[in-house]
């Protein structure tokens, strides 16, 4: 009888374990602020009588998430649905099955600095199902923003 007591323990903490380890929250957390150095654009063609003027240095602010199928500078940003996990609903959220990446191209996260003028952009991890976003404030008002995925 002790051994098997001894076997259902160990079969529990097995089963436990497995849970655990599917209920690991997978995160990627947009920085708040970047900072773009001063520089003069490039025109392919400068009009005639015309200069081209330098930019300061200049902090942007997060201002949004998207989830992309690929690389964002594709364009193939992913429309969010709103997404029940575990009883809890989400919105945005986004499914990123691999199963559903035919092109085997990944799911991208992309954190916006002033309207997509600057674009930070990471793969999600190909064994994530689906993600959501968590949006808050700082104690200034700017926005914050995370990915959680499972």
């Amino acid at each position: 009888m002790e051994m098997q007591g001894k076997i259902f323990k160990n079969m529990l903490f097995l089963f436990w374990l497995g849970i655990g380890q599917s209920a690991v929250a997978y995160e990627i957390i947009c920085p708040e602020s970047v900072k773009v150095k001063a520089a003069t654009p490039e025109l392919e063609i400068v009009p005639q009588n015309w200069e081209v003027s330098e930019y300061k240095d200049t902090l942007l602010m997060l201002d949004g998430i998207g989830v992309y199928s690929g690389k964002p500078v594709d364009l193939a940003q992913l429309k969010p649905e709103p997404t029940v996990v575990k009883g809890k609903k989400h919105y945005p959220a986004w499914e990123v099955d691999s199963k559903l990446d035919l092109d085997g191209v990944g799911f991208w996260l992309s954190c916006s600095y002033n309207h997509n003028q600057v674009q930070l952009t990471r793969r999600i991890d190909s064994t994530m199902k689906v993600c959501w976003t968590v949006y808050s404030k700082d104690s200034q008002g700017g926005l914050r923003a995370k990915l959680k995925c499972q």
